[in-house]
């Protein structure tokens, strides 16, 4: 069997549509088994896609709960401060 190249999904929401389409066409059983490998190996690629989508995902939220972190930090550590500073002054 002779692998050819498929395209890429547009999108993750394509690719997790066409994985459930693979899974529903596998679960019937009516799929030659030469065609059922194939689509075994296409949903193989599929899930990797999806994996690197959610990787790519988590990396951008960690980096926005990063940046947004010390912001948090900074009020509650002003708000004690300016307690302590209040009964001086």
């Amino acid at each position: 069997m002779a692998k050819t190249k498929q395209p890429q999904p547009a999108n993750f929401e394509a690719a997790i549509a066409e994985l459930e389409k693979i899974l529903s066409e596998m679960e019937r059983g009516e799929t030659p088994l030469e065609e059922s490998l194939g689509r075994y190996e296409r949903g193989n690629e599929l899930i990797r896609y999806c994996r690197e989508v959610l990787g790519k995902a988590e990396k951008q939220i960690e980096a926005v709960q990063a940046q947004q972190r010390p912001a948090e930090q900074t009020p509650a550590g002003d708000a004690g401060d300016e307690e302590g500073d209040g009964d001086a002054v």
